[in-house]
């Protein structure tokens, strides 16, 4: 049985956090979300760039992250753009996670 993977204690290295950053940094450019985040605070950047975003295009991001428009996970809060955020960053995280895993092998 796999064990949860932890993506807060995973970000916590330097070398895995700049993978994530990467893969989200990809993954805005083919979205087509003109916005720079910056390294050290993206979580804080990506709440305020999903809050700006058209519903059109943060339905076309959260596609191309393969995360549900509809998720379960976050309800409408005022946190709501910072829960999907860390939502999306989760995601990303994962994918790093798991091309590293296969690479390994």
């Amino acid at each position: 049985m796999l064990a949860p993977f932890q993506y807060k204690d995973a970000l916590l290295s330097a070398d895995f956090r700049m993978q994530t950053f990467a893969q989200l940094q990809k993954d805005l450019e083919r979205a087509q979300c003109e916005f720079t985040l910056h390294a050290d605070n993206f979580l804080t950047d990506l709440a305020k760039l999903l809050e700006n975003l058209s519903v059109e295009q943060r339905a076309q991001l959260l596609y191309l992250i393969d995360l549900p428009e509809n998720n379960k996970h976050i309800v409408a809060s005022e946190d709501y753009f910072t829960d999907l955020a860390e939502q999306i960053i989760h995601r990303e995280a994962l994918k790093v996670f798991w091309r590293s895993q296969f690479s390994a092998q």
